[in-house]
């Protein structure tokens, strides 16, 4: 993915918008230091040529499982987390919600949310914007529900 998006910025017209969306950012990270310290530079140059991206993790454990404490990956993987501007937090169970609550001191009612409400319906997330908290409902067109929704597929397969 690195690669892909270093080689698309620099075959693209300056003043170009792209974004770049990274899903299973752990499977990069767990291929050592040297690619943790590309996605941190790949991150920090986007933001000079005004690329977005988008990197899904699943729960800050995929970050910190990237090399030995205290080595120099943990730390660059751990300073990822604050390089987002926005960061979506969907249903998760309560330990992994204490663990964002500790990365990012989202509070107590952040937490009840995350393993509340968020898990009560599909879409349903806190954003983190800056430091401020909202909790948003996406809702999907019908078209994209057709399109997005991959487990109508695998339950007809079954």
């Amino acid at each position: 993915m690195n690669s892909w998006g270093r080689g698309i910025r620099e075959i693209t017209d300056a003043g170009d918008l792209r974004v770049v969306v990274r899903d299973e950012v752990w499977k990069q990270t767990r291929l050592g230091p040297e690619a943790v310290k590309s996605f941190d530079a790949d991150l920090r140059l986007s933001r000079t040529v005004g690329d977005i991206q988008w990197a899904n993790l699943h729960k800050p454990s995929d970050m910190m499982d990237v090399g030995d404490g205290g080595s120099q990956a943990v730390a660059i993987a751990k300073d990822l987390f604050h390089l987002a501007d926005t960061k979506i937090f969907y249903g998760q169970d309560p330990a992994v919600a204490h663990e964002l609550h500790d990365l990012f001191g989202l509070g107590p009612r952040a937490v009840s949310l995350i393993t509340g409400w968020a898990l009560q319906a599909k879409g349903r997330a806190v954003w983190m914007v800056g430091d401020r908290l909202y909790r948003v409902q996406g809702i999907l067109h019908p078209l994209e529900r057709d399109l997005t929704f991959t487990n109508a597929a695998l339950a007809g397969a079954a």
